[in-house]
């Protein structure tokens, strides 16, 4: 197998945007790649972060490949070449293990990228672009995906600032409120900013509502639609703050959001409130932090989580390489003895030498199974039989 890449890895956005494929492009994309008679099969993965192709050939012909998708996407090939990063062999099948299971993501250990990989295969396999040795190693890389984040912590131990405020406000509303998910609303003021969008996004996955504050000059709301419950103007965050559970701050204001004398004079209740400051400097004014009900929390107490949980993500890929590696190997043993069997026909051979090439799988790493069966392939030609 050979892969081509394009990858936030050495790819900048607005490059990556030209390479993206597609739906439709990928099923025109693989019929022309299988047209080819030298190239059995593909898969093509496309998503914000990578676009890749995924064929079973030879590496003669990864140029041509490279040239039909430039075609397609009407781009310089050279602009291809200086981006693209190219695997084959079983440099290609660690690459792929490594996308699939989160290895390769800009979040370390994300799940997304499994379902997007998953799509693009099934997409492959449904149409009848795939081949047995394409199909040996995506199923090959989504079991070593399952293993990863069943053994390890890569993907529940979040390092987002975003994710972690999302996660200690859930804590609180359960802990400290008794309340549910789907009866709680926080109001995040600074929504449509970078760390306040994520907030809300995470919060909406939960099933927590939430409710954004906007200025008149800012019309950035389009990309929350469908994750904020409504919006509030800024100048009136101090009423909407009597109908909430909790509140964050996340702006770049370079004065306070919430003072303490607003929050009293509005006559915001006395129940428990959670209130979180994500700025720097402070949004929130900290004397608020002694109001009878209140709990406030800065950016300092997930700057300090998200280290800690970003340690123990190092601990955790440490496990997951090794489960990686043990995957692969068992992947590219099924290869070797699936290319065996395919040039013999076992109903004639003897069940003893069928038994040995069983225990040469078991005890054989993937290189070293290679070179014997490729001797016993290699005696049995020049006598003409195994």
């Amino acid at each position: 197998m050979f892969c081509i890449s394009i990858s936030y890895q050495k790819t900048p956005l607005q490059v990556r945007q030209q390479f993206a494929i597609s739906a439709e492009e990928q099923i025109t994309a693989l019929q022309r790649l299988t047209y080819r008679r030298e190239i059995s099969g593909g898969v093509i993965v496309s998503t914000c972060n990578r676009s890749e192709v995924y064929f079973s050939g030879d590496k003669a012909h990864m140029e041509a490949v490279g040239q039909l998708l430039a075609d397609l996407k009407h781009f310089d090939v050279e602009t291809f070449k200086t981006y693209g990063m190219f695997y084959g062999g079983t440099q290609a099948v660690q690459h792929l293990f490594r996308v699939v299971c989160g290895l390769d993501s800009m979040v370390l250990g994300e799940d997304e990228i499994l379902h997007q990989v998953k799509e693009g295969y099934l997409r492959s396999f449904d149409l009848g672009y795939t081949n047995s040795e394409l199909n040996i190693l995506f199923q090959g890389a989504f079991n070593c995906a399952k293993q990863t984040k069943s053994t390890t912590r890569l993907s529940t131990t979040p390092v987002s600032v975003g994710t972690l405020t999302a996660n200690t406000i859930e804590r609180y509303l359960q802990v400290k409120c008794g309340k549910q998910n789907e009866d709680c609303t926080v109001l995040v003021i600074g929504a449509t900013g970078k760390i306040g969008s994520i907030v809300v996004k995470d919060l909406a996955a939960k099933g927590i509502g939430t409710c954004g504050t906007v200025r008149h000059h800012c019309s950035n709301t389009a990309s929350l639609t469908n994750c904020c419950s409504r919006f509030v103007r800024f100048e009136d965050r101090y009423t909407a703050m009597k109908q909430v559970d909790a509140v964050v701050s996340a702006t770049t204001s370079p004065h306070y959001t919430i003072t303490q004398r607003s929050y009293l004079a509005h006559a915001v209740d006395s129940r428990p409130r959670l209130l979180i400051d994500l700025a720097v400097p402070y949004d929130i004014d900290q004397a608020l932090g002694r109001v009878a009900g209140v709990t406030l929390l800065d950016i300092d107490c997930f700057q300090q989580l998200s280290q800690e949980n970003r340690s123990i993500k190092q601990d955790e890929l440490q496990k997951a390489e090794q489960i990686l590696s043990d995957c692969v190997e068992d992947t590219l043993k099924k290869l070797n003895i699936r290319d065996f069997w395919a040039k013999h026909d076992r109903r004639q051979v003897q069940p003893w030498f069928a038994q040995m090439v069983g225990y040469l799988h078991n005890v054989l790493d993937s290189r070293q199974l290679s070179q014997v069966l490729s001797k016993i392939d290699t005696d049995a030609d020049k006598r003409g039989a195994i």
